[in-house]
């Protein structure tokens, strides 16, 4: 969505504002012709008798097309129903034109007619413009300039008709015609103030409520939504969690070591896949909180390709689906991971559920760009679908998932400046993946390393006040060779701190207690093991606690925490 332009939405709301003072002053008009007629048609019995017939067929012929227009101007206007644009080009000006031709008609009342009537009649006119120009400040009050002309051509005529006469109030009607005038400009000014304030309100009430119609709309809608999400995430935690329950009593009571091996391996990939799915929540919600830090860098995309693909063959070749990867040279600048996590997802979306016979992974040059498109020839995807294929908790035909893969590949691809879009045209369907360029490193030898993750020699103090749960973290990692302890509130912190033994690594839980974080726990620590690095775990899905968290720059570790994952980060460092 674009952003706003004040200047132009300052404008437009001037011109709806105008247009509707127009629409006042049109059925003010229509109204003042009604009345205005019978008056001149009287003004034209009184005069008929009394001046030549050149002068009042001159007015009367004048003054009917006039009257002629005023009546017609206005019924036209409310057929057509003119757009504001049209109302400011071409209604408003005609409109003061017209009420210009009766001020002249009006004005030539003054020289045609008067000069012929009596004392009483002349009075009789005084008060006919009185009436006129109070008509017209009424029905054009907006229009100052037009007010202005109207008492200047109409009352400075009488005026100074009266002033060349030799009656002997002709200077007190003189006198009362102009303060009457500025009078009359006075309250136009008032006028044009109220009706546009009026105006101006009742706009910003209907765009007031417009705006919270649709915000109540977009309410509704998030609602819907999340309440689709928390069913479908129950659903796809509760499947894995049942699983692992089940081969948890097989484990417990099967006779067989070889299937009670068997079962405890199905525990585990229940467990993984349950910790999955609420890795994937969390990812949502740390993108929606801006907690998602990028490290970008150049990256090349044929080793990774194949590692992707080397990866996922053996869950393609159960769904008999080949994977192609074309061999490329080019490098892109992002963050590898981040790259690695959208591509795995695209591709594993394809495996699943594309019911496809070929998936490719290839990438070409744009320019400044590079364009990384992940295509195949399954069954693709319904119009409906495609449309908001990128929206949070949207699902696709299949109807399964937490609707989540594609919002949060999209997201993470505009966070490294990229963009991720969807062709679902034609057979199959064919996702592109876009990021900016990069030149080609030289990488550094690679340093030799082993499979096993060894923390032997590493001290591990680990901060969580769920007892059991710390407990099992610390035996964990000391049986992988860490010299690891366990504390769970201040009191053991500062024992910690305090004794003879120091930690080279903290794993800290971030809420401690109920007035305890994380940061808290560290920065007791600080005084006495200033060189100790930390690393931070949460079950808390809280978007404020992931701000948080990422402000301290600490690595983090969403519960349930992956072992081999924090083992890696103890030893990176």
């Amino acid at each position: 969505m674009s952003a706003s332009d004040p200047v132009a939405d300052e404008r437009q709301a001037h011109r709806e504002i105008r247009a509707s003072e127009s629409r006042l002053e049109f059925a003010m008009a229509g109204i003042f012709t009604i009345l205005i007629a019978g008056t001149l048609y009287y003004v034209y019995q009184l005069f008929a008798p009394l001046v030549p017939a050149t002068n009042l067929h001159i007015w009367a012929s004048f003054t009917a097309f006039v009257t002629l227009v005023m009546a017609v101007t206005p019924i036209v206007f409310f057929i057509r129903r003119p757009s504001a644009q049209a109302i400011e080009r071409y209604w408003s000006p005609f409109g003061k034109l017209v009420a210009i031709l009766f001020d002249l008609s009006a004005a030539a009342s003054v020289w045609l007619l008067l000069p012929f009537a009596s004392e009483p009649l002349q009075l009789l006119m005084v008060i006919f413009y009185s009436a006129a120009i109070s008509g017209q400040v009424i029905s054009t009050a907006e229009s100052i300039g037009t007010n202005v002309f109207a008492v200047l051509s109409i009352f400075g005529s009488a005026a100074i008709f009266f002033l060349q006469s030799d009656t002997e109030y002709a200077g007190s009607v003189a006198g009362f015609l102009m303060a009457f005038g500025g009078l009359m400009i006075v309250v136009a000014l008032i006028l044009k103030q109220a009706i546009r304030s009026a105006i101006a309100s009742r706009l910003a009430a209907e765009r007031l409520s417009g705006e919270l119609a649709v915000a109540l709309e977009d309410a509704q809608d998030a609602r819907d939504a999340r309440t689709r999400f928390i069913a479908a995430a129950s659903h796809d935690l509760r499947q894995p969690l049942q699983a692992a329950m089940l081969f948890f009593q097989q484990m417990r009571r099967h006779p067989d070591p070889a299937r009670r091996e068997e079962a405890a391996e199905g525990v585990t990939h229940g467990f993984a896949e349950a910790n999955a799915l609420l890795e994937r929540m969390m990812e949502h919600l740390r993108i929606e909180s801006g907690a998602v830090t990028v490290h970008p860098e150049a990256v090349a995309l044929a080793p990774l390709f194949a590692a992707l693909a080397d990866e996922l063959r053996p869950a393609a070749a159960q769904a008999k689906l080949k994977v192609d990867v074309e061999a490329t040279p080019l490098w892109v600048f992002a963050d590898p991971t981040l790259v690695t996590r959208i591509l795995r997802n695209l591709m594993q979306n394809a495996i699943v559920h594309s019911r496809a016979a070929q998936l490719r992974l290839s990438a070409a040059s744009e320019g400044v760009q590079v364009r990384i498109t992940v295509a195949d020839d399954g069954v693709g995807f319904d119009e409906d679908f495609a449309a908001a294929a990128f929206d949070a908790y949207s699902q696709g035909g299949q109807g399964t998932g937490m609707g989540l893969g594609l919002s949060i590949a999209r997201e993470l691809a505009r966070l490294m400046g990229g963009e991720l879009a969807l062709d679902g045209r034609g057979k199959g369907a064919c996702f592109a993946l876009t990021l900016p360029a990069a030149e080609a490193v030289v990488a550094p030898a690679a340093e030799n390393t082993t499979s096993e993750v060894a923390l032997t020699g590493i001290a591990v103090l680990v901060i969580d006040d769920d007892r059991a749960g710390a407990t099992a973290l610390a035996n964990l990692l000391t049986l992988a060779g860490a010299d690891a302890r366990a504390v769970h509130d201040a009191a053991e912190i500062a024992a910690a701190r305090d004794g003879a033994w120091r930690a080279d690594v903290i794993v800290t839980d971030w809420h401690i207690g109920r007035e305890m974080t994380g940061a808290d726990a560290i920065a007791m620590l600080r005084p006495g093991w200033p060189d100790a690095r930390a690393l931070v775990m949460t079950g808390d899905a809280a978007p404020a606690t992931a701000r948080d968290i990422a402000a301290t720059g600490w690595p983090l570790f969403i519960k349930p925490v992956d072992p081999a994952a924090l083992g890696r980060a103890i030893v990176g460092g």
